[in-house]
């Protein structure tokens, strides 16, 4: 019997637990109101546990949200950056437009004011050595352009067609040491020949020192080379000496048109001619911006569009 017992000790002890447990729990059932020592104290010992593992649960899931929060944030704020990027590009070629517009708008103006037909070619390359100064254009011969043909601009003369394929073209600037064109100054209707420097800027040539030649004075095309229309702006005045010795005047010119900005030129015939005045007729005409078509030129492509 024993023997048996000691077999079976953990049977016999977890049958009697559970008996106690049983007996504990019909009694308490029966009493709810009585004294438990025991349950009180097992209360007061698992209180603390139960407190921090609430605590570390709710901060996991707090900050659960948090991460799953900061994700759509990120998310937000991937779309807005790119929402931003794309109104940036619109704004940058709706501003592109605007400006190209208004180069139109003025190499039109120019374009009916010249005694003869033009035609307008955008640059496509620049020279850029110093010692020959040039543009290359983006049309040649099979539009009609030869050698020979004045390049002009807005701001006034750029130079002179130097060479011509049936595609392309090359200019010869007026700052090119090798250009010269018949001008006057126009406010005393003195004579000279204008020819460029390699820094960029051009001299007076052939004006007697005597003459009334001053700093500010404006220099324009005189139109009896035969290739220059009349009255287009050349430059103005930079400085003046007649220190030096000799039977002219030393004067330098700062040349209207800036080569290094032109975006684009017109190529008129030679022939000389006089430049009409702005009427406004003509102002009216160009109250809003010319199709580039006008012009025989591309404009920039719409978004998700051909090509004007």
């Amino acid at each position: 019997m024993l023997e048996f017992v000691r077999r079976n000790r953990v049977l016999f002890s977890s049958g009697f637990f559970l008996l106690c447990s049983l007996g504990l729990l019909s009694a308490n059932a029966k009493q709810p109101g009585r004294f438990d020592p025991l349950g009180n104290a097992f209360l007061e010992i698992m209180a603390p546990f139960q407190r921090l593992t609430t605590a570390a649960v709710g901060s996991v899931r707090d900050f659960w949200s948090g991460y799953v929060a900061l994700l759509g944030a990120a998310g937000e704020n991937r779309v807005f950056r790119q929402q931003l990027r794309t109104w940036e590009e619109r704004a940058s070629r709706h501003r592109e437009l605007e400006i190209m517009n208004h180069r139109l708008k003025r190499l039109l103006d120019l374009q009916r004011r010249l005694p003869a037909g033009a035609i307008a070619a955008e640059i496509a390359g620049r020279d850029a050595t110093v010692w020959f100064q040039s543009l290359i254009l983006d049309k040649g011969s099979s539009y009609g352009i030869e050698p020979g043909m004045p390049v002009l601009a807005p701001e006034g003369v750029v130079g002179l067609i130097a060479a011509a394929s049936a595609h392309a073209s090359r200019v010869l600037l007026l700052t090119d040491p090798n250009s010269g064109i018949d001008v006057l100054v126009q406010r005393t209707r003195v004579r000279g020949i204008v020819s460029g420097r390699l820094e960029r800027t051009a001299i007076l040539k052939y004006v007697g020192r005597a003459e009334d030649v001053r700093v500010g004075d404006r220099v324009v095309a005189s139109g009896l080379d035969g290739v220059f229309p009349k009255g287009m702006a050349v430059g103005e005045v930079t400085q003046v000496s007649r220190d030096d010795p000799g039977l002219f005047l030393h004067a330098e010119i700062m040349p209207s048109a800036d080569a290094s900005r032109l975006e684009e030129v017109l190529v008129a015939p030679p022939g000389g001619g006089a430049v009409k005045p702005r009427t406004l007729g003509l102002a009216l005409q160009l109250a809003g911006p010319p199709h580039p078509g006008a012009l025989g030129m591309q404009g920039p492509p719409h978004p998700g569009g051909p090509a004007l």
